[in-house]
C-alpha cells in the first residue's frame, strides 16, 4: 500500500510513503512547490543525473545502506501534473546536480525563471573548495507572475539550523521566503521530500496549509512533531493578537 500513515496536523496533511506512487494518487493542485529533494549521496553511491534517496533499489552508499538512484526526470513529471496553471516551484540542489535536476525538470514541462542561492556564512570544509552555497531552481508552470515581494534578492545570506535534526535541514527563514513570495494566504504548498518537515513548518508560519510526502519512517516522525509545535505556537500567537 503506497501511503504507510496519513496524518492532518493543524492546516498541514503529513504522508508516509514514496513520493513516486503517492502524488498520482492524489490528484492534486497545488498552488506552489518547495522541496529538497535528497540527492545527496556518499560518493561511493552518486552517478551524475541521479537522485539519491531511500526508495527501494540497487545501489549501496559507503555505510551499506541499500539506496535508490533515481533520475531528476522520474520525479519532475509528478511534482508537475500536481500543480495548479501557472504555479511556481522551488527545486532544491548542491552543484554537482544541478545541471540534471535542471535538466529533468524543463523535461517535465516547467520553464526556469531564475537561480537563486543560499550562501551559508560558514562553509563545510572539503579537500578543494568549500561548500559555501547550495542552489535553488525557481521554475514555474505556465505563465510567469511577478513575486510578491520583488526586493528579495536572488542570494539569501543565512547559517544552517544550529539544532538541525536531519543532515541536509534547510533554514526555516528560507523556505518561507519562498513560500510567501509565490503563495497567498491559505493557499497550499507542496514538499514530496518532507524530511523532517521544514517546509511545512515555514507554511505554518507564513499562514499557509500543506501537504508534505516523506519515505523515512524517523523523518516522518520528526516532521510530525515539528509541525504539531508550529501549529501549537501558531494558534498561540493568533490568539494573543485577539
Amino acid at each position: 500500500m503506497p501511503i504507510e500513515r496519513d496524518i492532518t496536523i493543524g492546516g498541514c496533511r503529513l504522508i508516509q510513503g514514496d513520493a513516486r506512487d503517492i502524488l498520482p494518487l492524489l490528484d492534486l493542485q497545488a498552488d506552489l512547490c518547495v522541496t529538497d529533494p535528497p540527492y545527496a549521496l556518499s560518493s561511493g553511491g552518486s552517478r551524475p543525473g541521479a537522485l539519491g534517496g531511500k526508495f527501494s533499489s540497487t545501489v549501496y552508499d559507503n555505510s551499506g545502506l541499500l539506496m535508490d538512484v533515481v533520475g531528476w526526470h522520474e520525479i519532475g513529471g509528478p511534482i508537475f501534473r500536481a500543480l495548479k496553471p501557472d504555479a511556481d516551484c522551488y527545486i532544491m540542489s548542491d552543484d554537482s546536480n544541478l545541471f540534471a535536476a535542471h535538466g529533468g525538470f524543463i523535461g517535465a514541462g516547467f520553464k526556469l525563471h531564475s537561480l537563486l542561492v543560499w550562501d551559508k556564512i560558514v562553509p563545510n570544509r572539503t579537500r578543494y573548495y568549500m561548500k559555501d552555497s547550495e542552489f535553488t531552481l525557481y521554475l514555474w508552470k505556465g505563465r510567469a507572475f511577478d513575486i510578491n515581494n520583488g526586493g528579495s534578492k536572488r542570494v539569501w545570506r543565512g547559517h544552517r539550523p544550529a539544532d538541525a535534526i536531519h543532515n541536509t535541514q534547510k533554514p526555516v527563514e528560507l523556505m518561507q521566503i519562498y513560500i510567501e513570495n509565490s503563495s497567498q494566504l491559505g493557499q497550499l504548498a507542496l514538499d514530496p521530500f518532507m524530511g523532517s518537515g521544514t517546509t511545512l513548518v515555514a507554511a505554518v508560519q507564513a499562514g499557509r496549509r500543506a501537504i508534505g510526502i516523506e519515505k523515512s519512517p524517523k523523518h516522518f516522525e520528526a516532521a510530525c512533531a515539528r509541525v504539531l509545535a508550529a501549529v501549537d505556537a501558531h494558534q498561540l500567537q493568533e490568539e494573543q493578537v485577539l
